[in-house]
C-alpha cells in the first residue's frame, strides 16, 4: 500500500510542485502589479471559480473520479458522450456567472471584464475537469500536461501582459485564459474527448445524481467556510479591505493546498482501486496513510510560517500590503493546513463510502462555525481578527469531522504517528525560536533550511521504521 502511494506520488511530483509554486510566486508578483482593490478583485473571482464550478461541473468531476472505471470497456462511448455534453452545459453556467461574481464583491461588470472573466472560468472548469478524469485512469503523463500548461502559463503570461498591456482585472484574466486552454487542449488530446452535444443518458445521470447532489450543497458550505470571509470584509471594509486580506489569505490557502497536493494527488486514485475490489478496510487505511503524510507536511511548514512570517512578507509583499498580510498569512496557513486535513482525510472518507449526506452536513456545520467566528473577529479585531476568527471555526469543524469520522466510519487514525510528528515539530520550533531572528533572502533561506533539517533529524530518531528503511536504501546504495 505505501510503496504504490508513494510510487505514484513521484510520478505525480512535477505537476503538483511546478505549477502550485509558479501561481504562488505570480501572486506575490500581483501584490506589486496591482492596486489593493483590482487585487481584490481578481483574487475572488479565483477563489469563487471553485463555486461556480460546483455548481457547473464539479459534483460531475467527482463522479467520475470515484465511478469512471465502472464504464470502461463497451460502456466507454456511451460514457463519453453524456461527459462531453456535461462539459459543454458545465461551460455554460460560467458566461451566466462570470457577471455575477464582478457584481459580488461591487466591481464594474463591463463588456471587456466579463467576457475575459467568462474565457478564465470555462478554460479552468475544462483544465479541472479532464485533469480529474486523467488522474481517475491513473493517466499521470495526461494530468501532468494540463497542470503543466494551465497554471505555469496562464499565470506567467499574466505578469508579463500586466507589465505590457495595463494593470487591470480583465488582462489577468484573459491572459489566464489564454494558459488554461492550452492546458485543457492537451488533456483533453491525450484523452480523446472533447465538449459535444449527444444523447443524454438518463440511467447515468441519476446514478450521477444521486452520488453528486449532496456534493453540491456539501461543497456550497465548504466554499463559504473558505471564501465567505472575503465577502464579510469586503462589506464591512470595502474593496480595498478585500484587497489588503486577500494577499495574506490566498497565500496561506495556498501554500496549505500546495503541501496537501504533495501526496494526496496519488491517493484517492488508489483508495477507490481497493474499495472497487471490495476492500473497504484497506480503502480507508490507505486514505489513513495519506492522513499521516501530509499531516507531517503540513504541521511543520505551518509552524515555519508562523516563526517566519514577518521576515517573508517584508521581503515579499508590496508595501501597502505588509501591515495586514503580517497577521493574516500565518492565520491563513493554519487555518488552510486543518481545512485541507478534514478534506483530504474525514472528507473523503465519506465520499469513498458515499456518505454524502454526512458530508453536507459536517461542511454546513464548518460554514456557520467559520462565518460566525469571522463576523464576530471583524466587529472587534477587523481584517485581522476576522481572519483568527474563522481560524477558530475551522479548528472546533475539523475537531468534530474527526470525531465522526473515526466513531461512525470507522477511519483508522495513527495517534501514535501524530504524538511523534508533534514532538517532532516541538524540536523545529525550539530551533527556530531560539536562533536569531532573520534578515534578508539569504539569512531566510538559511533559517528554512535549519528548521528542515532540524525537522527531519528529529523524523528519522522518532521513527525506527523509517530509520530502518533509510539505513537499508543507503547501504545498498553505498555499502
Amino acid at each position: 500500500m505505501a510503496r504504490s502511494l508513494f510510487r505514484n506520488t513521484i510520478l505525480y511530483l512535477p505537476a503538483q510542485v511546478l505549477g502550485p509554486f509558479v501561481q504562488f510566486a505570480v501572486m506575490i508578483a500581483w501584490t506589486h502589479l496591482l492596486a489593493p482593490a483590482a487585487f481584490g478583485v481578481v483574487t475572488f473571482v479565483i477563489a469563487a471559480q471553485e463555486l461556480t464550478a460546483l455548481i457547473g461541473l464539479a459534483w460531475w468531476s467527482l463522479y467520475v473520479l470515484r465511478f469512471r472505471q465502472r464504464y470502461e470497456g463497451e460502456d466507454d462511448e456511451r460514457f463519453r458522450a453524456m461527459d462531453g455534453s456535461m462539459a459543454l452545459y458545465g461551460s455554460a453556467t460560467q458566461i451566466v456567472f462570470a457577471p455575477l461574481c464582478l457584481l459580488a464583491v461591487g466591481a464594474v461588470a463591463d463588456l471587456a471584464t466579463s467576457v475575459s472573466a467568462a474565457a478564465y472560468l470555462v478554460t479552468r472548469l475544462l483544465v479541472v475537469h479532464y485533469s480529474e478524469w486523467a488522474r481517475s485512469q491513473h493517466r499521470i503523463s495526461a494530468y501532468t500536461a494540463a497542470q503543466f500548461s494551465g497554471p505555469i502559463l496562464g499565470s506567467g503570461l499574466s505578469v508579463l501582459a500586466l507589465i505590457a498591456v495595463g494593470a487591470t482585472p480583465a488582462v489577468v484574466f484573459c491572459s489566464m485564459a489564454l494558459g488554461q486552454a492550452a492546458g485543457a487542449a492537451a488533456v483533453m488530446g491525450a484523452l480523446g474527448a472533447r465538449p459535444r452535444l449527444g444523447v443524454f443518458d438518463r440511467a447515468i445521470f441519476r446514478e450521477a445524481r444521486r452520488y453528486g447532489a449532496p456534493l453540491i450543497l456539501s461543497g456550497l458550505f465548504a466554499w463559504a467556510a473558505i471564501n465567505g470571509i472575503r465577502l464579510l470584509v469586503e462589506a464591512g471594509a470595502g474593496a480595498v479591505g478585500l484587497g489588503l486580506l486577500s494577499a495574506g489569505w490566498g497565500l496561506g490557502q495556498r501554500i496549505a493546498n500546495f503541501i496537501a497536493m504533495l501526496c494526496t494527488a496519488a491517493a484517492f486514485p488508489l483508495a477507490v482501486d481497493r474499495i472497487e475490489a471490495g476492500d473497504r478496510k484497506g480503502a480507508l487505511e490507505q486514505v489513513s496513510l495519506n492522513g499521516t503524510l501530509m499531516l507531517a507536511l503540513l504541521t511543520p511548514a505551518t509552524v515555519g510560517v508562523a516563526v517566519l512570517a514577518g521576515p517573508l512578507v517584508d521581503l515579499l509583499i508590496a508595501a501597502d500590503y505588509r501591515a495586514v498580510t503580517t497577521v493574516v498569512f500565518p492565520v491563513a496557513a493554519a487555518a488552510g493546513a486543518i481545512r485541507t486535513y478534514k478534506t483530504h482525510t474525514t472528507d473523503q472518507a465519506g465520499m469513498l463510502l458515499e456518505r454524502t449526506a454526512a458530508l453536507t452536513v459536517s461542511n454546513f456545520a464548518d460554514a456557520v462555525l467559520t462565518l460566525l467566528g469571522a463576523a464576530i473577529g471583524l466587529a472587534y479585531g477587523g481584517i485581522e481578527g476576522a481572519a483568527i476568527g474563522c481560524l477558530g471555526g475551522t479548528a472546533l469543524a475539523a475537531f468534530g469531522a474527526v470525531i465522526y469520522s473515526t466513531s461512525w466510519l470507522n477511519l483508522p487514525i495513527d495517534f501514535d504517528a501524530c504524538l511523534r510528528i508533534g514532538a517532532a515539530v516541538c524540536c523545529m520550533f525550539a530551533v527556530l525560536v531560539l536562533t536569531p531572528a532573520p534578515s534578508g533572502a539569504l539569512a531566510i533561506g538559511i533559517k528554512i533550511l535549519l528548521g528542515a533539517a532540524c525537522y527531519g533529524a528529529a523524523i528519522i530518531a522518532l521513527f525506527p521504521a523509517l530509520r530502518r528503511f533509510l539505513t537499508v536504501r543507503l547501504t545498498a546504495r553505498f555499502g
